[in-house]
């Protein structure tokens, strides 16, 4: 049984340790680092499922061991954050950025371009007349229901609505000039 265990850890160790560098370095991780988090995966998938990982088919024990593998690469960074240590490093100018992205929880470059979007979409809501930019705040921005819109603004339903459908058009016309409508 026990040689079982080890020639199976053997096996995975060698399919996946190469996949797993890859994926440290692309996440940031530094070099001296790195072979400690992957040894570390491998053992820890071993004390947790010595026994079942036998049974398990080839994708079972994937998605084991890449599971542990994150948590050990976010753990890293939780580590680094605890102790303050978020400057850049000249030798790994990623590494203010990777830790940045796990604070935020996704990646900081998407959450600047949906910024930028958000941005133009309000411009375009601000040059909109007075009566539908109204309902656009309230109802887009706000995220208030029709029957909020209509009592606030003391309008009926069916202008309401009428309203929301030109500030979809209007909006949909204008990100189309932008390009951030397909």
């Amino acid at each position: 049984m026990q040689q079982e265990q080890k020639d199976l850890l053997q096996a995975l160790y060698e399919e996946y340790q190469g996949v797993f560098r890859l994926m440290a370095f692309k996440d940031g991780l530094p070099e001296c680092e790195v072979d400690d988090i992957i040894q570390d995966t491998f053992c820890s998938f071993m004390r947790s499922y010595r026994k079942k990982a036998l049974k398990w088919n080839d994708s079972q024990r994937k998605g084991a061991l890449m599971k542990i593998f994150e948590n050990r690469c976010i753990d890293y960074f939780r580590r680094l954050t605890r102790k303050g240590e978020t400057s850049i490093d000249a030798e790994d100018p990623l590494m203010e950025y990777h830790i940045l992205q796990y604070q935020m929880g996704h990646d900081i470059c998407d959450t600047l371009i949906h910024r930028e979007e958000l941005k133009r979409i309000r411009e375009c809501i601000l040059e909109m007349r007075p009566k539908l930019s109204q309902v656009a705040v309230l109802y887009m921005i706000e995220g208030r229901s029709v029957e909020e819109v209509c009592e606030i603004l003391n309008i009926s339903s069916p202008t309401c609505r009428m309203r929301i459908s030109r500030i979809r058009k209007y909006l949909k016309k204008e990100l189309i000039k932008m390009g951030q409508f397909p």
